[in-house]
This record gives structure tokens, C-alpha cells and sequence, in this order.
């Protein structure tokens, strides 16, 4: 790859995950991309079957399986497939990774970022994303907002992981939002048959372009389509922990009431 590269983006690590990923990307100065992904096992036991899959600029790409990684182990992956840049401004960067612990059902997690050409630009779009469980499938609803004065022409696309679909919106969706304009809308979104009954994170890609520049921004949120009784069992833990936080910050203020303070 010719030109100068620029190190110019990084990647934060999820959190409570087994799996750490992390991205890298270098950009020369004629909008050739590359692309460096980590993968560790920072859990306990080995994980396997792990296939990581990049989504960038309309374009899938499908990295080679990795059929073990044990715990502490870690790899990393080059990708040369991104599709060159050629408006200067910001890009977004989505890695989903799909794997197995032991014999429990297959797990994606998603790994967002962004890098940018000449000039990290901001995007004035920004949102929220909320559920709302139907039956067997949920409604995704979205919220946009334009923090501008001035309309914009978006494209939207929605990622899902592996066992979910959205048949209503499958492809790229594109409209005008006006400047200070909200908008709202629903995607019915479905499992496949055989998925599991999981949490599953879901992210929506926001792109446009003005002035020659490109702009792009993200907003993610979850489905939980565990049953009812698998989402109360966690009430209870989930209250244990509560009231053990409050028992250690009580002592904790009273230790701190027990001694004078020396001025």
C-alpha cells in the first residue's frame, strides 16, 4: 500500500464480555483502507467456533473461522477488502463476532468504531433505540433527531446478529430529516427458528453526505428475548447485589464519621 499511513483509529473494549475485541485502522493518503482486528479470550474457559464478519461502507466481509481460543490467547486479523474512501470525513466500522462456550447456544457480540479521511468530522444526527416485545417477535423503534438548522438526505441500515431478521428492512433506507426535526418509526425485527432465547444487541448505521464530506454516526440498543421466567430469576441476584452495595457504603460512611477530621 502506497502513501503515508495514518493510525487513526482505536477500538473500546466490551464490557462483562469473554470476548475482547478491538480495531485498528490505517488509511493512506489515496483512501485505501486497512484494518487490524484483535480477538482475546479474556474469560475462563475456551471459546470456539469464533467467526468474525466486518460490515463497512454497504459491504459484508467474512473473516476466516477460528476454531479455538483459549482463555488468555489472542489473535490478530488483517483486512484489506474495505472499499477505498474518497469524501473526506468520518466512516463507520461494525465487527460482529459469533461464537461458542462449552455446549451453550452460539453468542454475537458487536464491536463498533469509526476512522476517518483528512478530517474527523461529526455527525448532527444522533437518537435512541427501544423495544417492545410482541409474541415471539419485537417492535424496534427509533428515534432521530437533527441537532442542525439545515435538513439532511440520510441512509440508514440496520445490523442485526445472526438469528434475527428484519423483513421490512433488509437493505439501506434512505429519507430527508428536516434541521431540529425528530422522527420516529418501528421495525418489526423476528427470530429465526432454532435461535435462541437470548439478548441480542442490535445497531443502526446513520450515514449522509454534504460538501464533498462524509458523515456518519451510530446508535445501538438490545432485544431481550429471554422468557419472563428467565428474566425474573435475575431479580432476585440482581437485589442481593443492591442491597450488599448498600451494607459496604454504610460501613464505609460510618468509618469515615468514626474519626475526627484534623485541620
Amino acid at each position: 500500500m502506497a502513501g503515508l499511513l495514518l493510525n487513526i483509529s482505536g477500538g473500546a473494549v466490551a464490557a462483562g464480555q469473554p470476548l475482547q475485541l478491538s480495531t485498528n485502522t490505517l488509511v493512506d493518503d489515496e483512501g485505501r483502507v486497512r484494518i487490524h482486528l484483535t480477538l482475546r479470550n479474556s474469560g475462563r474457559e475456551p471459546i470456539h467456533d469464533l467467526l468474525p464478519m466486518f460490515h463497512f461502507h454497504h459491504k459484508m466481509v467474512m473473516m476466516n473461522k477460528i476454531v479455538r481460543l483459549d482463555p488468555g490467547q489472542g489473535i490478530t486479523l488483517e483486512n484489506t477488502d474495505h472499499p477505498p474512501v474518497l469524501r473526506t470525513g468520518r466512516y463507520p466500522l461494525v465487527v460482529m463476532a459469533k461464537y461458542k462456550i462449552g455446549d451453550k447456544a452460539a453468542h454475537t457480540q458487536i464491536h463498533t468504531d469509526s476512522f476517518y479521511f483528512r478530517e474527523p468530522v461529526e455527525s448532527v444526527i444522533d437518537g435512541e433505540i427501544r423495544t417492545i416485545l410482541q409474541g415471539d417477535g419485537s417492535l424496534v423503534q427509533v428515534l432521530l433527531r437533527n441537532n442542525s438548522s439545515s435538513f439532511k438526505n440520510v441512509r440508514l441500515m440496520l445490523l442485526l446478529p445472526p438469528g434475527l431478521v428484519a423483513d421490512k428492512f433488509s437493505k439501506m433506507m434512505g429519507f430527508t430529516i428536516r434541521g431540529g426535526e425528530e422522527k420516529i418509526f418501528t421495525v418489526p425485527v423476528r427470530r429465526v427458528e432454532g435461535s435462541a432465547d437470548a439478548i441480542y444487541p442490535v445497531h443502526l448505521m446513520i450515514e449522509y453526505a454534504e460538501m464533498l464530506k462524509h458523515y456518519t454516526g451510530e446508535i445501538g440498543g438490545e432485544i431481550d428475548f429471554r422468557s419472563a421466567w428467565d428474566r425474573a430469576a435475575l431479580l432476585p441476584s440482581m437485589t442481593a447485589i443492591g442491597v450488599l452495595m448498600l451494607v459496604i457504603y454504610c460501613a464505609y460512611r460510618k468509618r469515615q464519621t468514626s474519626f475526627p477530621t484534623l485541620e
